[in-house]
């Protein structure tokens, strides 16, 4: 029922013809319309009001228009079509009913009631039902059942207010038989099941639907104002055809009509957590209320049994609170815990370093131990991996022994890597620790009764606490490992001169560099990202490569080093962020909308004129605002709150997107979610190695997933390599995936290729009407496309 952007997203033409569809459209509109301004009070005549050009026949062409536009405007939507077509069948009944009503029952002396018109209207309950059920079936693979119960609680709770107020009066002013008691009490009961359908599906959208859905609610709140004035009416004797109240109706239907074929992007302002958090507990307290007055005022049991359900579902909803809390902080313990040998990972490192380099007096130095296990690979299989899993277990227990108290950050990084953040220390200490681990592990080790001897190499950088930054810590250290493992020297330290930036080429290799930021001469490749619902191309992330004379095409982790050293971190992030806005404008003006990312460093993001800068760069190429979107690290948001929101809020008004970049490797602060404007978490691809088949990692990457959608983020999956992988995140509801199962960024030329490609493949596949399921990445035939010759895996 959602089709794609507006035309106002597409480059503009010299002049559009109107489509048949919309022609037809807007001729299907003036009956209702029409119809609905007769009734308005003072139009109509005469006391009874009936007239049967505009109540018999007019009121019944309106009826029918409706239906029909309905399923017009499914037709020329995208996706799935069901509840669009299952929506115009309930409307061309209760329109059925109406024509009934006029040709059969009203001529007759006596009235029956109920009759074949009563049947035709209740037969649009079933079908509006299950068009609300796909709906919310849709949304719920992506949505925590807590939402479910925001929305539930909240629609028992009007429910019983709304039996409350309706049900007794109505059943006490009955007369007839049973038949036609049952059948006028339908009428609210059917409108109070649809109120709380439509109430639970707002709340799974955390009540930022599409337009689509708010017109379908308003036509439904509609329907039930109507029904109840005329069940009113009814059961008191005071209703006559043709009053005002039948232009009520129209308009529901004419809303319910207009549902289909809008976009699918949220409307309606953001709320904040507390209001979502109020809504069950207003709904509970209004439930309690009514309980409570039913003690001194005696009201339907249908309404007291709702108002005791409202009060049972709170409970369920506080129990689901309690239990996904306890699994939110399980599965942050669980992030930062290495599942073999219980020690921190990689995460936990970069989550518990900052705080403690941060801690320290300035004239404190910061040292790191970075081990690699000598000879693993060898023992590993010869003796099978779980005697190598063994091994490591018990490699952990000794590092944890020998460090003692002297550091909090042990790590396993991965395979048989190591990490020990020490602080407070000098080159004499970090080095005397350093050999205590190799004599440590240096005794044997009893692998399936077999004492095994296995080395180690340490590499070591050393800080001072001003200047100490984990990710140069790292990089030093890792120099250092490769350095002591090369040469067999057992452990070294970090000296510039075997840094291949620090020789003597180094003042002519960032001369080089220099000269290409300067003259846009830096080579921009392309990563497409994928949409998991429709396996569309939803946009492609600019990744920066450097062709260097004699190298050859570096990657960034082999010159970014050198840029920062050198100052020139900020120049390339304005070279790389122009080239990037030149091709999407090349893109724009030959008619490709093709959103991109670009990566901004925290160094380039101090500038509080950042957003009107970029705005001038848009501005004078032409290009929207939406088809930007900004990355950045979770390292700038946490520096300086304020500067960041501020800056961020600059972009996010000038229609710039913002996302979070390498989400979960740095602090991974709810607050900052919760307080900056932000529209995309892009979850580091770190967390989808060995996904399928790791229930842990899959718990960790679902709970990521439901936090996000529950404060209105997308989730972007970068890594993707595997089809398990791609059908496990498809199945937590991942909103977009990008990584080398469906290509690795590739130059301009060849990602339109690929593009094009791939739109052959998915219009192929849903002209065959395999429909919306044909381009879900993992399930479809439009599956990854990859260039010919081309790996599936590797560094992106």
């Amino acid at each position: 029922m959602d089709t794609p952007a507006p035309s106002a997203d597409r480059p503009p033409r010299t002049s559009r013809r109107p489509s048949w569809a919309a022609v037809l459209q807007v001729a299907l509109l003036v009956p209702p319309v029409v119809f609905i301004l007769s009734t308005v009070p003072g139009v109509r005549p005469g006391p009874d009001g009936y007239r049967l050009w505009f109540d018999g026949v007019l009121n019944n062409v309106a009826y029918q228009s409706a239906a029909v536009l309905c399923a017009v405007r499914t037709h020329r939507s995208t996706g799935s079509h069901r509840a669009g077509y299952l929506l115009a069948a309930g409307l061309a009944a209760y329109g059925g009913g109406n024509v009934f009503w006029t040709a059969v029952v009203r001529p007759l002396v006596v009235q029956p009631f109920p009759s074949g018109a009563d049947a035709l209207f209740l037969a649009f309950y079933p079908l509006a039902f299950a068009a609300l059920v796909i709906l919310a079936k849709r949304r719920d693979a992506r949505h925590a059942r807590s939402l479910w119960l925001d929305g539930i609680v909240g629609a028992t709770a009007a429910a019983a207010i709304a039996a409350a107020a309706t049900i007794g009066p109505i059943l006490d002013a009955g007369q007839g038989s049973w038949a036609a008691i049952a059948t006028t009490t339908a009428y609210p009961l059917l409108d109070l099941v649809l109120l709380l359908v439509v109430a639970a599906i707002l709340s799974l959208y955390a009540w930022r639907p599409p337009l689509g859905i708010w017109l379908l609610a308003a036509g439904l709140v509609l329907f039930v104002v109507a029904d109840v004035e005329y069940l009113f009416a009814t059961a008191l004797g005071t209703y006559v055809p043709g009053r005002p109240t039948d232009g009520v109706w129209v308009v529901a239907v004419l809303l319910i009509a207009l549902t289909p074929g809008w976009p699918a992007a949220p409307t309606g302002p953001r709320l904040p957590s507390w209001a979502l958090v109020s809504i069950p507990v207003v709904a509970t307290a209004g439930a309690l209320g009514l309980l409570v007055t039913d003690h001194v005022h005696r009201f339907h049991p249908i309404a007291v049994v709702l108002a005791a359900l409202t009060v049972v579902l709170s409970l369920a909803r506080l129990l689901l609170t309690f239990r996904d809390v306890s699994a939110l902080a399980e599965s942050r313990e669980l992030a930062l815990t290495d599942e073999l040998s219980g020690l921190g990972n990689r995460r936990a490192l970069y989550r518990r370093a900052p705080r403690a380099i941060s801690d320290l007096p300035d004239d404190a130095g910061v040292g790191l131990l970075l081990l690699d296990l000598d000879r693993f690979k060898e023992i590993n299989d010869s003796l099978g991996h779980h005697a190598g899993d063994t091994m490591l277990r018990q490699v952990g227990i000794r590092l944890l022994t020998c460090v003692g108290e002297r550091s909090d950050v042990v790590v396993r990084l991965g395979g048989d890597e190591f990490a020990v953040l020490l602080t407070g220390v000098d080159a004499a200490t970090t080095r005397a620790l350093a050999l205590e681990v190799i004599a440590a592990l240096a005794e044997p080790l009893p692998l399936d009764g077999i004492p095994v001897r296995i080395g180690v190499s340490i590499g070591i950088s050393l800080q001072p606490a001003t200047e100490a930054e984990l990710s140069s810590l790292l990089r030093q250290a890792d120099v250092a490992m490769y350095h002591a493992k090369t040469h067999r020297l057992g452990t070294f330290a970090y000296q510039t001169e075997i840094d291949e930036f620090a020789s003597g080429e180094r003042l002519e290799t960032a001369e080089l560099l220099r000269e290409a930021i300067a003259g846009h001469d830096l080579v921009l490749h392309y990563q497409p990202k994928i949409d998991t619902l429709t396996g569309a191309v939803e946009g492609v992330e600019a990744l920066v490569r450097w062709q260097h004379p004699t190298r050859g095409l570096l990657f960034p982790d082999q010159f970014l080093p050198l840029v920062e050293s050198a100052g020139l971190m900020e120049a390339m992030t304005r070279t790389v962020l122009e080239q990037a806005l030149d091709q999407v404008a090349g893109w724009w003006r030959a008619g490709r909308v093709v959103p991109v990312a670009v990566n901004l460093s925290a160094s380039s993001l101090l500038d509080r004129d950042l957003p009107a800068r970029i705005a001038a760069m848009l501005a004078t190429r032409g290009v929207p605002a939406q088809l930007l979107v900004i990355e950045i690290t979770e390292d700038f948001l946490m520096a300086d709150r304020q500067r960041a929101q501020q800056i961020l809020a600059g972009l996010r008004a000038g229609g710039v997107r913002i996302a979070v970049d390498d989400y979960g490797t740095g602090y991974s602060s709810l607050a900052y979610l919760r307080e900056l404007p932000i529209d995309d978490l892009k979850l580091d691809k770190s967390f989808l190695v060995g996904l399928a088949g790791d229930d842990r990692a899959l718990a960790i990457v679902r709970s990521t997933i439901v936090l996000a959608h529950s404060l209105g983020l997308r989730l972007v999956a970068e890594g993707v390599e595997d089809q398990a992988t791609c059908r496990e995140l498809e199945e937590a509801g991942c909103d977009v995936q990008q990584g080398w199962l469906y290509s690795k960024a590739l130059p301009a030329r060849d990602v339109e290729r690929w593009m094009d490609e791939r739109a052959e493949v998915l219009g192929r596949d849903a002209a065959a009407g395999s429909g919306a399921a044909a381009g879900s990445g993992a399930a479809a035939g439009a599956g990854p496309l990859l260039l010919a010759g081309e790996p599936a895996g590797g560094p992106a």
